[in-house]
């Protein structure tokens, strides 16, 4: 997983059961916005898969076409969420949840 283009959640701000809204910062390569990913943690099976990044904004709400290495964003995807199965790996949405379950955006 190390070599795909993937950004690490750090607060889910939004959920329902076809969007996520999530800061996030980017840990390896570049997402562009359209780009098809899976939910998961660092180390395990994916959460949700099929997901469409819809849309990706900078501090200020400046909106972006991609997120590269090392910069952080407010990005949202859309697809099928299992709400129930998400909040169970992250046990709440605080920082400190999301964080410590090390969930990932993944490039497929």
């Amino acid at each position: 997983m190390d070599d795909q283009p993937q950004l690490q959640l750090f607060e889910i701000k939004e959920l329902s059961p076809t969007s996520l809204r999530c800061t996030v910062r980017c840990v390896a390569g570049m997402v562009r916005l359209g780009a098809t990913v899976e939910l998961r943690p660092a180390s395990g099976r994916p959460v949700a898969g099929d997901l469409t990044v819809s849309a990706i904004e900078y501090a200020g709400g400046v909106a972006m076409e991609f997120v590269d290495l090392g910069r952080t964003a407010l990005v949202t995807v859309t697809g099928p969420i299992d709400e129930v199965a998400l909040r169970t790996v992250a046990a709440g949405d605080g920082p400190g949840q999301v964080v410590t379950a090390d969930l990932r955006l993944v490039v497929r």
